[in-house]
């Protein structure tokens, strides 16, 4: 990409000045999981072809299975909704295991993306905040969770 009002030799002295003032993170590590395999893999080649390979680690996993990673201090969930993957019940069924495996505590914070209705009920707790918001055409609610439950 490149604005046509300026000369090819200046744009490119520019995006080389402003590529090396990038800071790069230390200490910083992005987790990912998800069940499919086939999303596993795209999801590492994107962060490669991202430049951000080596900050994100994927791996297949059930949520299920899922313990917080160490360290781990912010989980934000983009589950099936049953509108393109699962049917509606396996993704109520979905919402009903996470609401086991993924609640907060004092140091860590969640936040899920879904727009079905029913998904604190389904969780078993109620979001401290939720809001609006759009996935492509689809309206949703960011669901978040900042306060330990009294049984963590």
């Amino acid at each position: 990409m490149q604005w046509e009002f300026l000369p090819k030799e200046m744009w490119d002295e520019e995006r080389e000045a402003l590529r090396a003032n990038i800071r790069k993170p230390e200490n910083f590590k992005l987790y990912g999981f998800d069940i499919d395999p086939e999303a596993v893999r795209l999801t590492r080649d994107n962060a490669v072809k991202a430049g951000v390979g080596e900050y994100i680690e994927v791996k297949q996993r059930d949520v299920a299975d899922f313990t917080y990673p160490e360290g781990c201090t912010v989980v934000l969930c983009n589950p099936p909704y049953g509108e393109r993957m699962l049917d509606e019940e396996q993704a109520h069924e979905l919402y009903r295991v996470m609401g086991k495996r993924l609640l907060p505590t004092d140091s860590r914070r969640l936040f899920v993306i879904t727009p079905d209705g029913e998904f604190e009920e389904l969780f078993g707790k109620k979001a401290d905040k939720n809001r609006k918001l759009y996935n492509g055409m689809l309206m949703c609610r960011l669901y978040s969770y900042f306060k330990a439950t009294p049984h963590n």
